[in-house]
């Protein structure tokens, strides 16, 4: 790369990251990310987190109650910005009483949500500012969550699945 052209994200690389988050690899998943990330998730109550310690102190007790499954449906890079769409499965491993977007669960449920978010790269290649907007939500309950992430899979490209279920 010539001296000051900016880095560029591509699609192949924000899977990565992806797959970084849907293995808990912190370390990994927090290496895309820029000093002064900022995270604006969809929900009012939610404030702007700014920095990795603020996002790993807000997923650390959600993944803690659950596991979540980050299911591809929608990647476009132009290497400034990715435009992400994805189905988030949550997989309770215990009874929550406010859970993502304030559901009630039971352990074993399945609370699936439908979102997107774009993500702002820095002229380091690293995440400055990622934006998501709610689509919908759904609490399942006790299913089959294979059975979704299938489904889900089934919207995607084949080059972008990662469960292949």
């Amino acid at each position: 790369m010539a001296s000051g052209t900016p880095a560029r994200m591509n699609c192949q690389k924000f899977l990565e990251y992806i797959r970084a988050f849907d293995k808990r690899d912190y370390k990994v998943q927090h290496s895309f990310y820029s000093n002064n990330v900022q995270l604006i998730l969809p929900d009012p109550a939610i404030p702007p987190l700014k920095g990795k310690d603020a996002i790993m102190a807000h997923y650390a007790p959600i993944h803690a109650a659950a596991d979540e499954m980050v299911v591809p449906i929608v990647v476009m890079c132009d290497g400034k910005r990715v435009w992400f769409h994805m189905h988030a499965y949550f997989q309770y491993k215990q009874d929550v009483d406010k859970a993502v977007h304030d559901f009630q669960v039971k352990k074993g449920d399945i609370l699936k949500i439908d979102n997107a978010a774009v993500y702002e790269i820095d002229e380091n290649g690293l995440m400055e500012r990622i934006e998501c907007r709610l689509f919908g939500m759904d609490l399942l309950g006790q299913v089959d969550v294979k059975k979704y992430i299938k489904e889900s899979e089934s919207l995607a490209d084949p080059e972008i699945r990662l469960f292949n279920y």
